[in-house]
Formats: structure tokens, sequence, C-alpha cells
């Protein structure tokens, strides 16, 4: 699923940080990596605006599915404009963004029905468990055709639900990970190529070394190069 996001922040190089993101969530560092390919796509930005009047208009012609709103607008108040959209029952959700500390505001914030506030200087892992809880009830909507305990659970984080879930990128399942973490856990001290992963969880050398760069990329396994009997390096993975 791809969802469509509108930022309305007045500082450039933060909008910019946004958008780049959203697009290409590992690009920022410069890092660029088999599992920042694997989560492009997820989002399309389409629109940027800088000030009130900007994104006024602009939400006037599109309804995006996230809006990222800054509080502080050089022509008024992002607090303004999230009441206006209310008004007109926009179902836009809203991730307020804000250096204000006032009390005041998360007050009103939550009143107005946004959805998470993030405090500036923004925290990239915290914008990413934002985006996993906003994943996780668009996904409980589109999947649900009647009311459960279970969907209310999702959408208002009860205590059990309150951890966010583990946002994987496109082309990971959580299935198929538990299988090759698994696998790790019962030969904890094997390395193993992709291929020899593979061939033990029963998927292709392909699908396991995306699964085993994801898991590099997070840290939970180690790799090393091996070379076989014609020279050619082959990475080795190991439970880190």
């Amino acid at each position: 699923m791809t969802y469509s996001v509108v930022i309305i922040e007045d500082e450039l190089e933060v909008a910019q940080l946004l958008a780049q993101y959203l697009l290409l969530p590992n690009g920022v560092a410069g890092n660029q990596t088999a599992r920042q390919s694997l989560r492009q796509g997820q989002y399309q930005v389409v629109g940027i605006a800088a000030n009130l009047s900007t994104a006024t208009a602009l939400l006037q012609a599109i309804e995006p599915d996230l809006i990222l709103l800054d509080i502080h607008l050089p022509d008024g108040n992002g607090l303004e404009l999230l009441t206006d959209l209310r008004r007109r029952s926009i179902k836009s959700e809203v991730m307020l963004l804000t250096a204000a500390k006032e009390v005041e505001t998360l007050e009103k914030a939550m009143q107005l029905g946004a959805c998470d506030f993030l405090v500036k200087p923004l925290m990239l892992n915290r914008l990413d468990q934002a985006l996993a809880r906003f994943e996780s009830r668009q996904q409980c909507l589109s999947d649900s055709n009647e009311v459960t305990q279970s969907m209310v659970d999702t959408l208002f984080g009860s205590s059990e639900q309150s951890k966010a879930p583990v946002r994987l990128p496109k082309g990971v399942d959580q299935l198929t990970l538990k299988k090759i973490i698994d696998a790790f856990k019962e030969h904890k001290k094997t390395p193993f190529t992709a291929q020899q992963m593979g061939d033990l969880v029963g998927v292709s050398r392909s699908t396991a070394r995306r699964y085993l760069e994801y898991l590099l990329e997070a840290e939970q396994v180690s790799a090393d190069q091996s070379y076989g009997s014609i020279g050619r390096p082959e990475r080795c993975y190991k439970m880190a």
C-alpha cells in the first residue's frame, strides 16, 4: 500500500529531510543499502508547503493520507489549519511537528485529533515509530469490515498495543524473518551464506539474501567474506 503525504514545514532543510526520509528511508544518512531499496515506494510526497496560506490552498485541492504539520508557520499557527481540517471533516491523519514545549499546545493537539506529536529537533527513530503506528492503523481500517475489540485496541493504542510494531521493509514478512532468526538461534556459532540459509528455511538464495541484508542493517547479524574454491567472494552471515 502506498500512502500520500503532504509536508507543511517552513524550514526548508527540515522539509527536505522529511521528504527524503519518506522516499528513501536510509538514504538520509548516506548509507544506501538493500534495506533502503526494499522500503522505497511506501510513501508518496504529493505536496510541500512552507506557510499556512499555501498549505490551505494545497489541502483544498488534495486530501492526503497523512499530513506532517509544523505548528509555528510564518503566517499563522498549524493548529489553526488542523482546526479547519476537522471542521471540513478531512480524514487525513495529522502528525504535528514543533519546537513548542507548552503542555497547552499538546492538549490542544490531542483535542483536535492529531495522531502524533513530534518534538524538534526531530529524531528519525521516533518518526519511524510514528509512521509504524500510522501504517498499523491504516492497515487495520482497510482490512476490517466490522468493529472488533482487536481493531479498537489497535486504533486507540491499548496497553497491550502500546509498543509500536516493527516496521518491516517491503519484501520482508514476519513469518520468513522468524524462520531465519530461529535458524541462527539453533546454530548460534555457524555462519551461513545466502544459499545455505535459503536451503535451510526453504526459500531461494535471492530471498534469503534479502532477509540477511535486512538483519545485517538491523545489526542482528554480522557478515564476513568467504572465498570458495574458484576464489569468488561470498558473504557469510552470523548471529551478532
